[in-house]
């Protein structure tokens, strides 16, 4: 029998040195105060610590005073419940980022007193990433299906309309009905606008790639907004590197994500300033970051951008920034967003330089 039991001291040993979810041991101070006594080796090999750096130290020392309040809040619902507690919950490291967490919480009670807390926390970051890709795709293939059913289908009787209304115009001499026009006008344009939108949600996936020069297509692209940064009295100022890179892209498609960016930076800089579009290379990836002065997004609505039919802009859609994106992910690449209210937006465009 003690032959047996020493075997299943060294498979636990084994067991707490090499799996590599996060498993704790915490003492229970009181219902205030909890120290970590021991985690799992296996775990600290990837968060490059170690045991001697963590054992005895406080919860709120390991995790910063914040994060450690919500742990406690946590331990205290299991102490006082004295049963098993499952959640998810995300945490920020300053090595590994923000990480979310499938955390399991069981009490170890002795005389009716919880002495000891242990947990066992797997890391399902790139998991619930996934998942929201998967949300994000189903959502723009929704739309797709509804841009093939619905945009010819307008499209037809919008051109009618238009076609009456040039005709109406060509023969009025009101004032009064010349403003009514322009203003019908205007809104059959931007109504034509959504449909075009819409259907380049719906357009085949059949794109050519080849080798292009990241900067030629940003001075085209420059060179078509630049009338409108200029009415509004807004410079575009370039920043590229010495040596000339080139991108294995579709490159129209790519033409339309940059648009679609700098001419949401020159709508959010209306009282003018400066547009600053650099590109940096590295040998695997391209950036190409734009960065407006203008008022700034909240975090909670950085975190809903691309989504179809989601706008901070007034007048917006929300399809431009979901065409970015699709378009973006067809080049395996990636968007990222940096902003500040008050403080301007930078949306930065990372691109393989190859890719297979």
């Amino acid at each position: 029998m003690e032959k047996e039991s020493g075997l299943d001291t060294n498979n636990l040993k084994l067991i707490f040195r090499h799996i590599s979810d996060l498993i704790f041991l915490i003492r229970v101070v009181d219902l205030q105060h909890y120290e970590i006594e021991a985690i799992n080796e296996g775990y600290l090999a990837h968060y490059q610590t170690t045991k001697k750096n963590i054992s005895g130290k406080r919860i709120e020392e390991f995790l910063g005073v914040d994060q450690g309040i919500k742990a406690i809040r946590r331990f205290q619902e299991v102490i006082i419940r004295k049963e098993t507690l499952h959640f998810e919950e995300a945490y920020t490291f300053p090595e590994q980022g923000y990480r979310m967490f499938d955390i399991t919480l069981v009490p170890i009670i002795e005389e009716n007193t919880v002495a000891n807390l242990i947990g066992t926390a797997k890391d399902i970051t790139e998991k619930r990433i996934n998942e929201e890709q998967m949300v994000q795709s189903e959502k723009l293939s929704v739309v797709g299906q509804l841009a093939a059913g619905i945009g010819h289908e307008l499209k037809n009787p919008l051109t009618s309309l238009k076609g009456f209304l040039k005709l109406i115009d060509s023969e009025n001499s009101n004032q009064d009905i010349e403003r009514y026009i322009k203003v019908m006008d205007t809104e059959f344009n931007r109504i034509e606008q959504i449909i075009d939108e819409f259907l380049i949600l719906a357009k085949p996936n059949k794109i050519h790639f080849s080798h292009y020069r990241i900067d030629h297509i940003i001075e085209e692209v420059i060179e078509l907004l630049n009338a409108q940064a200029n009415m509004e009295s807004i410079v575009l100022t370039t920043e590229y590197p010495d040596i000339p890179s080139q991108v294995y892209c579709e490159n129209n498609q790519l033409k339309q994500v940059f648009i679609n960016i700098i001419k949401n930076a020159i709508e959010a800089s209306r009282d003018g300033g400066r547009i600053f579009i650099k590109i940096a290379t590295n040998e695997e990836h391209i950036q190409v970051s734009i960065r407006d002065h203008g008022e700034g997004i909240s975090q909670e609505d950085i975190d809903k951008l691309g989504s179809p039919f989601y706008t901070t802009k007034k007048n917006g859609t929300g399809l431009g920034l979901a065409i970015c994106k699709r378009i973006i992910d067809k080049h395996k690449g990636r968007l990222q967003i940096d902003s500040s209210v008050g403080q301007g937006t930078e949306i930065t465009v990372i691109l393989p330089i190859n890719f297979t």
